[in-house]
């Protein structure tokens, strides 16, 4: 791509790059650096990518409880406060492949539980699989061949700020017509409705019943009463019939908009709902949201240790409860005395806390407090390469370095040192039945 007229500072211009600050990692924006190495987003990115591309690249100090110091001070503070926990744990984790990766390993160090600052969005997904299972489709499935979207949440220009672009209305489609695509958006009335779809407005707290009226209606059978949800049931007969007659239907959802209580039996019921229609057409469902690399983290974990997140790792084999190692509310209940939070990605807004915390934090990243250590982080897919998932969960993508120089350490490096400093974790202890004569 060429310079801009009247641009002639511009150096260089990359395409294809791949946005890592959100789940639908989209990989088509234009990114162009000045000779400073100054990124600026020329095409295809939301105002998210415009505004996170184009954070500095400037040196950062470390801090310990904010005094200044060089890095190797603050790993050596860090370490010693680690050392000293007795319930520690590693949060956050919205990183790279690679950053994750070495979280878990400073975890497996410290016999720490893990857990990332999206999960509760994660875990509403995951445990209605466990009951209902789940019929999805690729991203690019849905943008060459899905018909009609029926999409319960709100605000989806902030969760997937490109949805429309990418999926539901993009330019090219190869097995519809472009811009052909309706639907049905489901939730609060807040803002602007897209061409070719109307809004049915709701509480979200009644998503459930809602969607188990929708999977009534498309089997033919019709919920007792005049409204569901709020919503007439004339309305819900027009959506159940939409789907029935789709050529490919798509029911979506913004977990974390969804009710924090009952998010898991709202996706339950998209998930029967998508089953239902796909007697009689095709249809798939759409999990929209798991900002910070969340499902990446999952998947990290579950390869690594056999078990999801919301798990405590150490010398024994991983104990995963997602109830009781739910880090928000081991926060809550002074349940952990050392906590390591990694945000080299957005997504992971540091906790308000005082617990004592050790930040590795990317740029511009707002603090509640200065914490007892902060350890400045550099940025993946801007100052270092690597690899993030995609929210359809079939591709991990590549990040690129976009500056020549990086100012700032990955987080796997500070990682990788702060665990180098810690003593190894003692073997688990082999207990031998004694025969009985």
């Amino acid at each position: 791509m060429d310079s801009e007229p009247g641009e002639t500072h511009l150096q260089t211009s990359t395409g294809d790059v791949v946005c890592p600050f959100c789940a639908m990692a989209c990989d088509d924006l234009a990114v162009m650096r000045d000779r400073g190495g100054q990124l600026r987003v020329t095409a295809n990115g939301c105002a998210r990518a415009r505004s996170l591309f184009a954070l500095p690249a400037l040196p950062a100090h470390c801090f310990i409880r904010g005094r200044a110091v060089p890095l190797d001070a603050a790993l050596d503070a860090a370490a010693a406060l680690l050392r000293n926990a007795a319930s520690p744990a590693v949060g956050g984790l919205a990183a790279d492949t690679d950053g994750i990766s070495a979280a878990l390993a400073l975890a497996e160090r410290l016999g720490a539980v893990v857990d990332h600052a999206a999960s509760d969005s994660l875990f509403h997904g995951l445990r209605a699989l466990q009951v209902t299972g789940a019929m999805t489709a690729t991203f690019g499935e849905l943008r060459n061949r899905a018909d009609l979207f029926v999409l319960f949440g709100s605000e989806f220009d902030r969760h997937a700020p490109r949805l429309f672009d990418r999926i539901v209305r993009p330019p090219t489609a190869l097995f519809r017509e472009p811009g052909a695509a309706r639907g049905f958006l489901i939730g609060p009335d807040d803002g602007a409705t897209s061409d070719g779809f109307e809004r049915l407005t709701a509480d979200l707290v009644h998503a459930p019943v809602i969607a188990a009226a929708l999977s009534q209606l498309v089997a033919g059978e019709r919920p007792r009463g005049d409204r569901v949800g709020g919503i007439v049931m004339e309305d819900l007969a027009r959506v159940a019939t939409a789907l029935r007659e789709a050529r490919f239907g798509v029911v979506g959802w913004i977990a974390a908009t969804l009710d924090p209580a009952a998010g898991d039996v709202a996706v339950e019921s998209f998930n029967r709902l998508v089953v239902t229609t796909n007697a009689s057409t095709r249809c798939a469902g759409l999990a929209l949201g798991g900002k910070g690399n969340a499902l990446g983290a999952n998947y990290v974990c579950a390869w690594q240790y056999g078990v999801p997140l919301r798990s405590r790792l150490g010398a024994g084999p991983p104990e995963h409860d997602p109830l009781r190692y739910r880090l928000k509310s081991l926060l809550a209940g002074g349940e952990v005395d050392a906590l390591v939070w990694l945000s080299a990605l957005n997504g992971a807004e540091v906790p308000d806390t005082r617990t004592p915390m050790i930040v590795l934090a990317r740029p511009g990243q707002p603090l509640p407090r200065d914490p007892e250590v902060l350890i400045p982080v550099a940025v993946p897919g801007l100052d270092h390469s690597g690899s993030i998932h995609r929210g359809d969960g079939v591709a991990a993508l590549p990040l690129r370095r976009l500056r020549p120089a990086a100012m700032l350490p990955p987080a796997a490096a500070v990682l990788n040192g702060l665990c180098d400093r810690l003593p190894a974790a003692p073997p688990p202890v082999l207990i031998r039945e004694t025969a009985h004569v």
